[in-house]
């Protein structure tokens, strides 16, 4: 949110200040900052600026703790209540950034700014219907804001409001001809409303604007009947960036997500001696961690999500976590290093198996184990599917059995799930894979690719 405006010599300090701030010269900015303090301790802007401080050092609870100092200062200022939700929300403290959200829109209910960062924080909390109330009112108030009905249609896609979404995306094009958030979100609103001419139309024209852009490449694929053999890297990063504050809550909450605690039961059954090493591939949030709890070894987690791993390291259980992507972290990882891989959830990203399984084989050691859990697909389809309402992978069982005895794995177990997850309100079918390497690895072993 924006300071108040003044001219005077405290407030042009307080610029300068800020300027430094932007340019990352955080230490001339905190002394500079720290003696503003201490001539004007009682002016709300020097907390706010403090907030920026903090924010650029990468220091979140020191601008939770900035914000709060603003809002005790100034207790009935939207622009303070606003920034404190913010902060909040950023931390994943969402109960309680809610709560200032809704006090920053009744402190200024016709104030755009404020309820575009109330929809935002509600929408990070999960409360999309929320979300889309604040967002249409500021909306209304400011109809030419062209980010803000950005922000409002991506949230009407979330929502599963595709053709709302569509028309939204659509207002933005016919004021920004040529804005490409606009016509990339365009084309997947075309392919979950089933219209694959338009999709098609509109991949074409992305594609000869942005021809080196994975997603663009991606979703040019899809849109004209392929099924990539996986998702860019860019597109599980933000998804999962966006998601890592409330992925427990939602994914075990809400989804009834149960396969961490089924894995880590599979585990332990195996090794009730705990002595093992463990990969975890896509490691999330660390709820295998969670369930798993402490081993007489090392637990490795290994996720494209920074944020995530945030989240996981604050369990204490992981000994450390590699910021890489599964397929990097299979090639780079040396022969016969763990005594079990893990990769729950993840594969649903990664899609084709083929440069998995072999180089999971590779790693483990001789009696290791690779569990994994995918979506089902039917017998009756390809080995390897991409569903267009959830843009996710699913893999045919029977198919991924194959592909583990063709490695060498010579125990492969299926456990299949009536309810992976939920989704949309319904079970979603899945399934466990258990493959034991043999304590002797056959000669005639694949190579990993």
């Amino acid at each position: 949110m924006s300071l108040q405006i003044r001219n005077d010599p405290f407030t042009q300090r307080l610029q300068q200040i800020g300027q430094w701030i932007a340019q990352g010269l955080l230490q001339p900015a905190a002394q500079a900052l720290t003696e503003a303090q201490a001539q004007h301790p009682k002016d709300v802007r020097v907390a706010l600026m403090g907030v920026r401080l903090a924010q650029q050092a990468g220091n979140l609870a020191g601008a939770v703790q900035a914000a709060r100092r603003a809002v005790a200062l100034e207790p009935g200022w939207f622009v303070a209540v606003t920034e404190l939700a913010l902060q909040l929300a950023a931390q994943g403290q969402f109960s309680e950034a809610m709560e200032h959200a809704r006090h920053a829109v009744a402190l200024a209910p016709k104030e755009p700014r404020v309820l575009h960062s109330a929809a935002n924080v509600a929408q990070g909390a999960g409360d999309g219907k929320q979300a889309l109330t604040w967002a249409r009112t500021a909306l209304q108030l400011d109809p030419q804001n062209h980010p803000l009905r950005l922000d409002y249609a991506g949230m009407l896609y979330r929502d599963r409001q595709y053709k709302q979404a569509q028309d939204e995306f659509n207002r933005v094009l016919q004021a920004q001809p040529g804005n490409e958030t606009a016509l990339r979100n365009l084309l997947t609103c075309a392919l979950q409303l089933g219209d694959q001419s338009e999709a098609q139309r509109l991949a074409d024209v992305l594609i000869i604007r942005s021809p080196d852009d994975e997603q663009v490449r991606y979703w040019h694929a899809v849109a004209h009947g392929q099924t990539p053999k996986t998702q860019p890297e860019a597109s599980v990063t933000g998804l999962f960036d966006d998601y890592a504050q409330r992925f427990d809550l939602h994914l075990v909450g809400g989804l009834k997500y149960r396969a961490p605690e089924r894995v880590a039961q599979i585990l332990l059954a195996l090794r009730p001696d705990r002595r093992f090493n463990v990969l975890d591939l896509g490691c999330g949030t660390g709820l295998l961690g969670v369930y798993l709890g402490r081993l007489h070894g090392h637990l490795i987690g290994v996720d494209l999500s920074e944020k995530m791993i945030e989240q996981a390291a604050r369990h204490g259980i992981y000994s450390r976590f590699h910021h890489v992507n599964i397929l990097d972290a299979l090639r780079d990882t040396p022969a016969d290093h763990y005594e079990v891989i893990t990769c729950l959830d993840a594969l649903i990203y990664v899609g084709d198996l083929a440069p998995v399984i072999p180089n999971a084989f590779r790693i483990l050691k001789a009696g290791g184990h690779f569990i994994f859990t995918c979506e089902a697909a039917n017998e009756d389809e390809a080995d390897l599917v991409l569903r267009p309402d959830s843009n996710r992978y699913a893999h045919k069982a029977s198919a991924v059995e194959r592909q583990c005895r063709e490695t060498g794995f010579d125990e492969v177990k299926i456990e299949h799930l009536e309810s992976l997850r939920n989704e949309g309100g319904k079970a979603l079918p899945g399934f466990i894979v258990i493959a034991r390497k043999p304590l002797a690895a056959p000669a005639d072993a694949p190579a990993a690719a």
